[in-house]
């Protein structure tokens, strides 16, 4: 699963959940025109931040309602609280409820 936010339309940055029943992995893609992340800030204030490790801390609510009626499913919210659930033991889950996740930057044309 992750979260993919696409900076090369000026118009929009969609912010969108991926491979959403992979509960195997968690990260954060970002589509650039250029190769580099400006507006990601912008992007994600709806859905997280970014950390001054680099790293993306992402709400777990937003990541639920990214999953849109899915998350209704009470399978996948059994296997997304699993997910979660590991996350925290790795130290991955903050105090404020936020998942950390690493960005992998994907450059290319809209």
């Amino acid at each position: 699963m992750y979260v993919q936010v696409d900076l090369r339309t000026p118009a929009a940055t969609p912010v969108e959940l991926q491979e959403i029943d992979d509960f195997r992995a968690f990260k954060l893609v970002v589509l650039s025109p250029d190769g580099r992340p400006d507006g990601l800030e912008d992007a994600l204030r709806d859905v997280g931040s970014i950390g001054p490790d680099g790293h993306a801390y992402l709400r777990i609510d937003a990541v639920r309602r990214l999953a849109g009626n899915t998350a209704e499913d009470p399978a996948w919210t059994t296997a997304f609280d699993q997910m979660i659930d590991y996350a925290r033991s790795r130290g991955w889950v903050t105090c404020d409820a936020t998942l950390r996740a690493h960005q992998e930057l994907r450059r290319g044309p809209a």
